[in-house]
């Protein structure tokens, strides 16, 4: 089953390689300049002292598979954001599917948010339509919002509230989507 457990600096060299991964990293806002393992493993350590930023790698049957963000978390207005991928084709078009459930469950019950909003950048299809298909709220787009690869993109913004979260259709019970979480 699935495990999401917080990076350690001894992932960085894995974290770096997927990072870096042309299909992982051309829906990502920004691209690393220069990557290597020592200033990955720097940013690990810096991300371990933000209050406003927790992150986990993916595991299935105690095999990492990629990696889950919960970004611009804001514990006065209990908001965030997340970000997530798959690394291996064959894992997503197996695994991507389930995730949801366990990134949803964390937001609200984990954290105790009550509103996710996420971005996804033009062309990331597969995940727009599945944003459409689980009936998250389409806010809009925000025009030319990233520049990457020479031109911009535009973005598209997707929200949840904790309230309509509670009325979607579990694919895992609360305590075994929780449970996955090691902290």
């Amino acid at each position: 089953m699935f495990r999401f457990r917080r990076p350690a600096l001894d992932d960085a060299e894995m974290i770096l390689r997927w990072r870096t991964e042309p299909s992982i990293t051309r829906f990502m806002f920004t691209d690393l300049e220069n990557p290597d393992v020592e200033r990955q493993r720097a940013w690990l350590a810096a991300m371990e002292t933000r209050r406003d930023f927790r992150h986990f790698i993916i595991e299935y049957e105690d095999r990492p598979i990629g990696y889950l963000s919960y970004s611009d978390i804001d514990w006065v207005h209990l908001r965030c954001s997340s970000g997530s991928y798959i690394v291996e084709e064959r894992d997503r078009r197996k695994l991507a599917g389930f995730l949801h459930n366990f990134i949803m469950d964390y937001c609200y019950y984990g954290m105790g948010m009550n509103k996710i909003v996420n971005y996804f950048i033009e062309g990331n299809d597969t995940v727009i339509r599945i944003q459409r298909v689980l009936k998250t709220r389409e806010v809009g787009v925000l025009r030319q919002h990233v520049h990457k690869y020479g031109r911009f993109h535009d973005v598209y913004v997707f929200e949840t509230l904790r309230s309509e979260w509670e009325g979607h259709i579990r694919l895992f019970p609360r305590e075994t989507t929780l449970a996955a979480f090691a902290e």
